[in-house]
């Protein structure tokens, strides 16, 4: 299978997947695809590491997680995505008008790889090393899925593009995390340690995880209640 092929197939898998009739789906996937809107699950991230580990070791995980992010989109936006120049599906010559838009956002001019699929693919696997919890991983990959989905539903991406960004995304969150723990043993900041069964495998409580598993599910609520209070 040659390239011309496989872009001939990215763009009709995007097509078959971008957009809708429903404007509903297209409030609630303009409004989840905004980073703003998962600001509740974000403060309680912050609680949570900040309540289950030391300040100096709840810092150094704070400061993984943000150059963790900075690393990805610096990458992604910085260096990939002009170097390759790849159409996004809304700027396309070939695909711009087949494409459904939601309220006119196109993005900007070149879309290969996915920044929102490698940043929250990377906080996502960042995060499953660090609490050990298969609930948790499981949710943190479906938000990772579903929120990237809707750059697809926007049509600011091809599915090419989240499926790289997804693999970057995860390999950058295995690295940084065990550079994390590297560093850390460097400077002798200890990590937690397990001591029954209300806690992880690496010594985060158990009734910590159910409560982010509970504001992740609440957040999706109310998210799509502020969509279907935009009217539809």
């Amino acid at each position: 299978m040659d390239l011309a092929h496989l872009n001939e197939l990215d763009h009709q898998w995007t097509l078959a997947l971008n957009g809708s009739d429903s404007l509903f789906w297209d409030n609630v996937m303009f409004t989840y695809t905004n980073t703003f809107s998962w600001s509740l699950v974000i403060l309680t991230l912050f609680f949570i590491i900040f309540k289950n580990n030391d300040v100096r070791q709840a810092l150094m995980i704070t400061v993984t997680m943000i150059l963790l992010i900075a690393v990805a989109d610096r990458f992604c936006s910085g260096l990939i995505k002009p170097m390759i120049s790849r159409w996004r599906p809304t700027q396309d010559p070939e695909l711009m008008y087949l494409v459904d838009i939601v309220r006119g956002y196109r993005g900007g001019r070149f879309g290969f790889f996915s920044g929102h699929a490698c940043n929250t693919m990377a906080i996502a696997v960042f995060l499953s090393w660090l609490f050990r919890h298969r609930n948790v991983t499981l949710t943190l990959i479906c938000w990772s899925l579903s929120t990237t989905f809707t750059r697809i539903y926007l049509g600011v991406h091809y599915l090419g593009d989240v499926l790289v960004g997804f693999a970057i995304g995860a390999i950058l969150g295995t690295i940084f995390y065990f550079l994390m723990q590297f560093v850390s043993k460097r400077k002798g900041i200890s990590s937690n340690s397990p001591v029954s069964s209300h806690f992880t495998a690496t010594g985060y409580f158990v009734d910590d995880m159910n409560l982010l598993l509970t504001v992740i599910f609440l957040n999706y609520i109310l998210v799509t209640i502020f969509a279907v209070s935009m009217g539809y």
